[in-house]
């Protein structure tokens, strides 16, 4: 994870510098819960990379299938040639976490400890893991309505991350004093009060991807600084708040700024230990771009993977 964050963070230098080519993501609505995301990427900083990404998300398909699934496929752009086809599932909940402990690095403050992880899916480890690495947080609580899947992740997170973990019984106690808070589900609506959260937390909400749903309430959004990784993308696409300004609860101008910014130390973080900080993510397809690559190269080095003609 920490490597990892260093070429997310030089990702996003890449993005502020005007090195990056990122259409945003196309959408295929097949119901109103199914979706298929295309996403495409060109990162021109040294070497042309190119990548591209499918994922569906199904969340309606039933316990024991996976709800979302993602294939990345890396070409060459010194020659046009397809170097590697790989899993882009755990890519993405690896780089969706490294991008969380990035936004942690200059929007937490400092000595947080306290962790409440709202959500034990697919993305939830690696969300723990990049908060970890970005912060040194030793302490992690777990919300799920499924209390065995927060029971595993919390086990997962003490065996592999050297922290204390524990589920707990609700969104309540999984909120109440903590440092930061992460929110990783496929809910359609708000999973906690905003009022919940006390002054100088850090929240990072990186489920919900479409304009008329959200993970966090109008409230919260009320107060806090706002951090978006991408500005465009977030106002196309993250009811987190979009449906706020709708309510005229904010306008587009409360966003104080995007992270490549951040990394580029053009924008300010926080300013403050009471200020509450949000972070909204989308997921951006030069994030599976850079992180697809490091992986690649990462496999090369050590013989992983296998060779096949197509």
């Amino acid at each position: 994870m920490p490597e990892c964050i260093d070429v997310i963070r030089g990702s996003f230098l890449s993005l502020y510098r005007g090195a990056v080519s990122d259409p945003l993501r196309t959408r295929i609505a097949v119901s109103e819960t199914r979706n298929i995301l295309v996403m495409p990427s060109l990162v021109r900083d040294g070497d042309s990379q190119i990548s591209l990404k499918v994922v569906s998300i199904y969340p309606d398909l039933g316990e024991g299938r996976r709800a979302v699934n993602a294939t990345v496929l890396l070409v060459d752009g010194s020659d046009g040639q397809v170097r590697a086809v790989m899993d882009g599932t755990s890519l993405t909940a690896l780089r969706t976490g490294a991008v969380s402990g990035l936004s942690c690095t200059y929007l937490a403050r400092r000595g947080s400890k306290v962790l409440g992880m709202i959500g034990a899916g697919g993305q939830s480890f690696q969300q723990v893991s990049g908060v970890v690495s970005g912060t040194g947080v030793d302490t992690v609580r777990v919300f799920s309505r499924k209390v065995e899947k927060s029971r595993t992740l919390a086990r997962r997170c003490e065996a592999e991350l050297g922290v204390q973990a524990d589920a707990v019984e609700n969104v309540k106690e999984c909120v109440a004093g903590c440092d930061v808070i992460v929110t990783a589900t496929t809910s359609r609506t708000p999973v906690f009060d905003g009022s919940m959260v006390q002054e100088g937390t850090h929240v990072i909400a990186i489920g919900s991807f479409t304009p008329d749903s959200r993970e966090v309430d109008s409230r919260l959004i009320s107060r806090s600084s706002i951090f978006v990784d991408s500005k465009e993308a977030c106002l196309a696409e993250a009811g987190d708040l979009l449906i706020p300004i709708g309510e005229g609860v904010i306008d587009a101008g409360a966003i104080r700024g995007e992270l490549s910014a951040l990394a580029a130390g053009k924008t300010a973080g926080r300013r403050d230990d009471a200020e509450i900080t949000f972070f909204k993510s989308v997921g951006l397809p030069f994030e599976d771009n850079t992180t697809g690559w490091l992986i690649y190269r990462k496999a090369l080095a050590s013989g992983k993977g296998s060779w096949a003609e197509i």
